[in-house]
């Protein structure tokens, strides 16, 4: 029951990401620590009161976690001014026009 609540938090968080602009989703995936404890906090803070809901949010953090390090693979990274592409290019997207 745990980690099937952790995975449905995971693919909330997920929906979101997808929601957001090219842009938004280069940020995110180019800081990868910041999001990591942000999302673990925001999770446990929501979550908070039972074992049981500090253990879905623990499980929902580690799923998002590694969805992160997935996403970075696939639609790559920017450090800095420098954008490094995974398995699909999103440089396109990132250009001002």
């Amino acid at each position: 029951m745990i980690i099937e609540s952790g995975l449905i938090v995971a693919a909330g968080l997920l929906l979101t990401f997808f929601k957001l602009s090219w842009k938004g989703r280069a940020w995110i995936l180019s800081h990868p620590l910041l999001m990591d404890i942000v999302t673990f906090v925001l999770l446990n803070i929501l979550h908070a009161g039972t074992f049981s809901g500090v253990m879905v949010a623990a499980t929902g953090a580690l799923v998002c976690s590694g969805l992160l390090s997935l996403g970075r693979k696939v639609f790559g990274y920017c450090e800095g001014q420098l954008y490094f592409p995974g398995w699909h290019d999103i440089s396109p997207h990132l250009i001002n026009k």
